[in-house]
């Protein structure tokens, strides 16, 4: 057999060549963990808590305090300033005292993909700073706590009390890092010759009424690795009435062996890559928590085990890295009433959801939907219950539950496009601001009920180094 032309080698090599081999890890969550005794542990971050997360577009789930302004402006709103007053009759006594609404007790569940995050800074007791990409050129490290607010920090509230643990792949060894003991995580783009040394599941799942879901995958809430392990039962043990109760039954496979996993009455019938299959079953009333994907283009879906048809697993293709997310933008659109005036401006949806960051929740037919409000380009309220919600890729769903989509939305609020630039002026010149006299422009309420639909505006592109 002749061998090639010199010059047909060379073009085969350049080709090669031009292909960027760690491309299809970008898609990983890289950093620097800082421990309280002040080791540094720098590699690949597998978040081992509940869930687990390893991608940047996995979501960090958290409890979000509503600040103490935008609650006021909420009782402006719709109580005409008044504190809510909470009154006990008692033995013909009559008691009352000052507290928060009811609406408003307790943490807003929330989220961010982590992609989204410059550094996470462990304070205490379950309680974390998070510093977002764009605004971590006004300060970096743990500093004080005035340091974190005058710089545009975060403060969350893990499911943790002690902290999410950590696991870094450094390259050479696996470091294990306990919640308690971090001091600070520092993200990063993963350096171009670093491959790590588990890949991330993919795939798609598609549920009983058709729809389907693609994006990295987590099993169980804690398996996220193709070197992770699916359990399960030998599904026909006629001689043994509780199969589950001996080891001698169990059967266990790498997900890297799995092409598929088809919901049956028992489990799941796993077909192999090697085409064989196998059914399997589970213990009684220990079905699988939700499938959950992470899709860059939507946010979070996690679908109820007895909803799923089948799940398929896929190689992962080159996805954006750390460099896709911008840390967030305050949301602008226009918010058209029942009544058909728009409104343009800055948005604070549900009273307290104002970045592009922050995700938007609901649910549809054992699908619960977690949203990034980046990813939203219209909301449209629907005058049976819920809400329409479209993506800009196109994709849209009508969402019920929560108080984001449904009856439970406490309002939004809009700060007019000219308010905006008013306050810009006043900022920059006082002098150019109000004049004596003028009133100066506030935020609009519109209430769930007065409300007809809202067009998000795209975020304008960053600018490279911003």
């Amino acid at each position: 057999m002749p061998l090639p032309h010199p010059c047909a080698l060379v073009a085969a090599l350049l080709l090669l060549c031009a292909v960027p081999l760690h491309a299809q890890h970008d898609d990983r969550i890289w950093g620097s963990v800082l421990t309280r005794d002040g080791e540094v542990h720098e590699g690949f971050i597998h978040l081992v808590g509940w869930p687990a997360a390893a991608s940047w577009a996995d979501v960090l789930a958290v409890r979000k305090e509503i600040p103490e302004e935008h609650y006021q402006d909420w009782l402006d709103a719709t109580r005409g300033g008044e504190p809510y007053a909470r009154v006990l009759e008692l033995k013909g006594h009559r008691v009352s005292w000052e507290e928060k609404h009811p609406t408003f007790v307790g943490a807003s569940r929330a989220g961010v993909r982590f992609g989204h995050l410059a550094e996470l800074i462990f304070e205490e007791e379950g309680l974390w700073w998070a510093t977002f990409r764009a605004r971590r050129a006004t300060g970096s490290g743990p500093g004080d706590r005035a340091t974190r607010r005058s710089r545009g920090d975060v403060q969350l509230a893990t499911t943790w009390v002690d902290g999410p643990d950590v696991r870094v792949d450094t390259g050479d060894r696996y470091v294990e890092v306990k919640g308690r003991d971090i001091r600070l995580i520092e993200f990063g783009s993963v350096p171009a010759e670093r491959v790590p040394t588990s890949l991330r599941l993919y795939g798609t799942v598609e549920d009983r009424t058709g729809r389907s879901f693609t994006g990295f995958v987590t099993w169980d809430r804690r398996q996220v690795f193709e070197s992770h392990v699916l359990g399960g039962y030998w599904e026909d043990v006629p001689e043994l009435a509780n199969f589950w109760e001996s080891d001698d039954y169990e059967r266990s496979f790498r997900f890297s062996q799995i092409r598929s996993l088809e919901r049956t009455p028992c489990f799941a019938r796993v077909t192999l890559k090697s085409d064989s299959a196998i059914e399997l079953c589970s213990e009684p009333f220990d079905d699988p928590r939700p499938v959950r994907i992470s899709d860059p283009a939507l946010g979070l879906v996690a679908v109820e085990w007895d909803a799923v048809r089948i799940l398929r697993f896929e190689p992962s293709p080159d996805l954006p890295g750390y460099d896709h997310f911008d840390g967030g933008r305050p949301l602008h659109g226009t918010v058209v009433t029942r009544e058909g005036e728009e409104i343009t401006g800055r948005i604070r949806w549900d009273a307290d959801k104002e970045w592009s960051w922050e995700l938007l929740q609901g649910s549809s037919d054992k699908v619960v939907f977690s949203i990034e409000f980046g990813n939203v380009a219209h909301i449209a309220r629907e005058e049976s219950e819920g809400a329409r919600v479209m993506l800009r890729d196109g994709r849209s769903f009508h969402l019920t539950d929560g108080n984001d989509v449904d009856r439970d939305n406490r309002g939004i609020f809009i700060f007019s496009t000219a308010a905006e630039e008013a306050a810009t002026r006043a900022v920059a010149d006082p002098a150019e601001g109000a004049a004596v006299g003028e009133p100066v422009p506030e935020w609009r309420y519109v209430a769930w009920k007065d409300f007809r639909e809202v067009r998000f505006h795209a975020a304008k592109a960053r600018e490279p180094g911003s």
